[in-house]
């Protein structure tokens, strides 16, 4: 992955529909590079469904896109957080702090986030940082 954000989800689904998909999907900060020196992110949101619906019928792939999700502790499951209450506990992990809070300093990911064999074969493909 190259984090370039919007631009990248069009060259990955043109990838996919060259090797025959005609679905791709694309999710909230889909190849986000994550925040500059300041902290603020490099792109809205939501920036490469924008961009890719602007596109999908030259590209030939339909978009399904999809928002942010997050895990409900008290009901053992993910939702996408616009169709929960308010009120309802959540908890989430962005790409980057998976990376860089997790797999770089060797630690294990919670067990709500993904099972151990997942988690596993994440470790071992990203060890930490020396």
């Amino acid at each position: 992955m190259r984090m370039a954000g919007p631009r990248e989800a069009i060259f990955h689904a043109v990838i996919r529909r060259n090797y025959g998909a005609n679905h791709f999907i694309v999710g909230r900060d889909h190849a986000s590079p994550g925040t500059d020196s300041r902290g603020k992110p490099f792109y809205e949101p939501f920036a490469a469904q924008e961009l890719f619906s602007n596109f999908e019928s030259e590209i030939g792939v339909k978009m399904l896109a999809f928002g942010e999700m997050v895990y409900l502790p008290d009901e053992d499951r993910y939702e996408e957080i616009n169709k929960i209450e308010n009120r309802a506990k959540t908890v989430s992990l962005s790409g980057t702090q998976i990376r860089e809070e997790f797999l770089y300093r060797g630690k294990p990911l919670p067990a709500w986030f993904t099972r151990k064999e997942t988690a596993d074969i994440l470790a071992e493909s990203y060890p930490p940082a020396l």
